[in-house]
């Protein structure tokens, strides 16, 4: 996170400052530069361009040359073990950085702002990462890593730990304008996106959070996509991202900061299921709400880029490996077969006719599409299509599908969120249990419960648009929240004018009342009411 600083230099040294014809006049570095007490470096107080940090120095300080308007390059000798938080952030004309083998960890925010940083190599020994190392470096492309560092990995414009599940940094100089974060990632690093500028689209695959400050101040970003089972969506997440029109959000999302959207524009689309966590924060807000994303996002065209990694010699010299790649993958797949070339994006109001979420390059479709009316559903990997349909009833499984999780004694939630494959499911005996939003807009067309189950989760089938088949043993005491709702077998009792304006299943429980007394009382058979049900 950015801080407000000043730094104070003591009078005697700013007395060596000239400012002539707008150009600092530097003189020649000496010990006295150096703050240093026991092999750590506490503050640089010169006014040198090009700073060589003594040998023997182990420990670089927090904040040691914070907000410094001179240096353009540091030397960092091979005596340091460790780069403190805040270190060389706002450091506005350093230009490069070269981090050797020796150091060990890197503390947060430790070149955060350095807007002229074009070059960063970390050496073999980089073992610790802190959050935002680089983040809001926007002249800054690739990072390098050493091919000896066992702990991290350079990808494309992204930096990651070795098995790339966690990703620690997106280069804030990258000209990629979408980016869709790998599926190995588990964790995206605070402040990892600060000031990536030039995305416009985002696809970030289920995990546990969006994490504080992760995509703050990305001007560009116009979409975001998150998929199940992110739950979380932290402290200033996205907050000002000014031109983000469009944000969609799972069932699967069960927190929102407040502060989550900060200084995002007031015509922000939270494209999300009604009553969900999303459409609750975006009433209480103000923001608006969609089932379907009502802004089709192309990006035409896009150039190629190169993507350079440092390895390093036994003799310690470095070497540029370059691979031509698309930028807009950010991964090892050809550009050449992609045939990605150009710059343009779009962002226009689809109407009354939702085609969903679009990301089309030379007329391909390569975006994700949620379920829309003509059950369009494009499942993306590393913007290799995997699975596209848009046929009006999806191809039934050649053989009905059972998928019981725990033994079979339930069903996971989300198991088959948004799978429009599924239409025959088998429900075996013994299942007890079916987790929340399981089959929610899935394309099951018949529930045939086992007696033995006990509790539907909240959502369970939900938008189950070809569900008109239901049946619910009388051992069933618990169903959640819209459990049935926007199915066709709820609907036919919701238009079925001769029926009860209660809707009583299973052991007695209430999930649906469609009457409009002021003062209704509960037929005598309800023993449980399900959440919503009066909302």
């Amino acid at each position: 996170m950015k801080r407000s600083k000043i730094l104070l230099i003591p009078a005697a040294a700013a007395a060596l400052t000239l400012l002539i014809g707008g150009m600092y006049l530097a003189h020649a570095s000496s010990a006295a530069d150096f703050n240093t007490v026991n092999g750590v470096l506490y503050t640089y107080t010169g006014t040198d361009r090009s700073v060589v940090i003594p040998a023997g120095v182990k420990k670089i300080a927090d904040d040691a040359f914070y907000n410094n308007p001179i240096i353009e390059q540091v030397t960092i000798p091979s005596t340091v073990e460790s780069i403190g938080s805040n270190a060389f952030e706002g450091c506005s004309e350093l230009r490069s950085v070269t981090i050797p083998d020796s150091v060990e960890v890197l503390g947060d925010a430790a070149f955060m702002g350095c807007t002229s940083l074009q070059s960063a190599s970390i050496g073999s020994g980089v073992r610790e990462m802190g959050n935002g190392v680089f983040a809001d470096c926007d002249s800054l492309s690739y990072i390098n890593v050493s091919s000896a560092n066992q702990n991290l990995i350079a990808n494309g414009h992204a930096l990651y730990n070795a098995g790339m599940t966690k990703l620690y940094q997106y280069c804030a100089g990258s000209p990629s304008e979408a980016y869709t974060v790998p599926g190995t990632v588990e964790q995206i690093c605070p402040n990892s996106f600060w000031g990536c500028d030039n995305l416009k689209v985002v696809t970030i695959p289920g995990i546990a959070e969006i994490s504080e400050y992760a995509f703050t101040n990305c001007k560009g970003l116009m979409s975001v996509t998150m998929q199940i089972p992110t739950n979380r969506i932290a402290l200033k997440a996205f907050a000002g991202c000014n031109n983000l029109v469009q944000a969609i959000v799972p069932d699967s999302v069960r927190e929102i900061h407040e502060t989550a959207f900060d200084g995002c524009p007031m015509d922000l689309h939270l494209v999300c299921s009604p009553y969900s966590k999303a459409a609750v924060f975006a009433e209480t807000h103000e923001y608006l709400t969609s089932e379907t994303p009502v802004y089709t996002i192309r990006i035409e065209e896009n150039p190629e880029d190169v993507i350079r990694h440092t390895y390093t010699t036994g003799s310690g010299e470095t070497t540029d490996a370059q691979d031509s790649v698309s930028n807009t993958a950010d991964n090892t797949a050809s550009a050449t077969s992609n045939g990605y070339s150009g710059t343009e994006v779009s962002a226009t109001p689809t109407g009354e006719q939702h085609d969903g979420l679009r990301i089309t390059y030379d007329g391909v479709v390569l975006g994700n599409a949620p379920v829309v009316s003509d059950r369009a559903y494009v499942i993306v990997d590393n913007y290799n299509v995997v699975d596209a349909s848009r046929s009006a009833a999806p191809t039934p499984s050649p053989t009905p599908t059972a998928v019981p999780a725990d033994n079979g004694k339930s069903i996971a939630d989300h198991a088959h969120y948004l799978d429009l494959t599924l239409t025959d499911f088998t429900f075996r005996d013994g299942l007890q249990k079916i987790g929340a939003f399981a089959f929610a807009r899935s394309g099951i067309t018949k529930a045939d419960l086992p007696k033995g189950i006990t509790e539907i989760g909240e959502g369970a089938f939900y938008h189950c648009d070809g569900l008109t088949e239901v049946t619910i043993p009388s051992t069933v005491t618990n169903i959640g929240k819209n459990a049935f709702n926007f199915t066709p077998w709820y609907q036919a009792w919701e238009n079925n004018a001769n029926a009860s304006d209660f809707l009583i299943v299973g052991d007695g429980v209430l999930i649906g009342y469609k009457g409009s007394e002021t003062t209704p009382a509960l037929p005598a058979g309800v023993k449980h009411v399900a959440d919503g049900v009066f909302e």
